[in-house]
């Protein structure tokens, strides 16, 4: 095994298969626990070690003062000045949120902005040295996503085609049925945990559930929580909540659609479709006879289950890969 340390990024390698599997998030969680990908490092390592290949491990932040997202794009020098001075300042939510879902960084100055620069080429230029690219992330365990456990996408078929990646899908929840059935009433534990931690976290933050009094990203979070909500829930936990919008009620609503979602399943695109992954899309595209897939493991699947969520990985890469590894 060979270790190579870079800045901002480490590399594994066994065997020169070029299959590579990255982490682009799995830096530290600074200022708030949620600003890393929880546990993708774990299931990445995983299959790396079974699948031999090259590792690709971030260790800087995704916050944008302190690191650089690799999973959105290059900002020009002026637009990262602007960005540090919103950054630092902090009193447009609203632009802060919209700069995070465009641009990798900000930066204070020229050499800073080189050297974020620097670190970002350097990770792509390593990860698209693969024929077949892995991108493993984190997501919350919050109804807007069920009834998917784990969700694949594949770049609307510019990484693969989504066809066939719906028809490996298809055979791996029939694979693991019996697994995802077991895991059901945890997962579904989970998902009401990890929303209660939401709701806790908006009120210290805002001192206030009213939507239309805390923060643009934390009140769209809540909207798409309760679009699933009245898909799910019967008319009595739906009718308190209209006429009585509390965490208390909220919670309750919640709880009441997890007794109805249908059991928990692997997914193509159904809650990501690569729209945000502006890096892959800058750095890996157009390619010629790659396969690129970006896997969104739920939080409860990275912390509580990281050997079947590699192992269901793996089955993904055997599937579609050459065979030659």
């Amino acid at each position: 095994m060979q270790t190579i340390f870079n800045k901002g990024f480490t590399v594994y390698k066994n065997k020169d298969n070029k299959i590579v599997i990255a982490a682009p998030h799995s830096g530290p969680a600074l200022e708030t626990v949620t600003s890393r990908d929880d546990n993708s490092e774990t299931v990445a390592s995983l299959c790396w070690r079974n699948l031999n290949g090259t590792l690709i491990i971030s260790n800087v932040s995704r916050k944008r003062l302190y690191g650089v997202d690799f999973n959105r794009d290059i900002p020009s020098f002026k637009t990262s000045l602007k960005g540090y001075k919103m950054f630092i300042e902090g009193e447009d939510v609203k632009k802060t949120l919209d700069y995070k879902k465009k641009y990798a960084w900000v930066a204070k100055d020229e050499s800073d902005y080189e050297n974020r620069l620097r670190i970002y080429q350097n990770f792509w230029a390593e990860v698209s040295k693969g024929d077949i690219i892995i991108l493993i992330h984190r997501a919350f365990n919050r109804i807007k996503a069920v009834p998917s456990i784990i969700d694949i996408v594949t770049f609307k078929d510019k990484g693969i085609k989504k066809s066939i990646m719906k028809e490996v899908v298809h055979d791996l929840n029939v694979k693991y049925y019996d697994f995802l059935r077991k895991i059901e009433n945890d997962y579904k534990d989970s998902i009401y945990f990890e929303t209660k931690r939401s709701v806790l976290n908006i009120l210290r933050t805002y001192k206030t559930f009213n939507l239309n009094k805390i923060g643009y990203s934390f009140s769209e979070n809540v909207k798409k929580d309760i679009k699933k909500i009245n898909e799910y829930a019967d008319k009595i936990a739906l009718r308190r909540l209209r006429n009585n919008f509390t965490p208390q009620y909220f919670l309750e609503a919640v709880r009441n659609a997890l007794r109805y979602i249908p059991s928990p399943v692997i997914t193509v695109e159904n809650v990501f479709d690569g729209e945000l992954a502006l890096g892959p899309k800058r750095k890996l595209f157009p390619h010629t006879g790659k396969t690129i897939i970006e896997v969104e493991p739920s939080y409860f699947m990275n912390f509580w289950h990281p050997h079947i969520t590699a192992k269901i990985i793996e089955d993904v890469i055997v599937r579609v890969g050459n065979n030659s590894y």
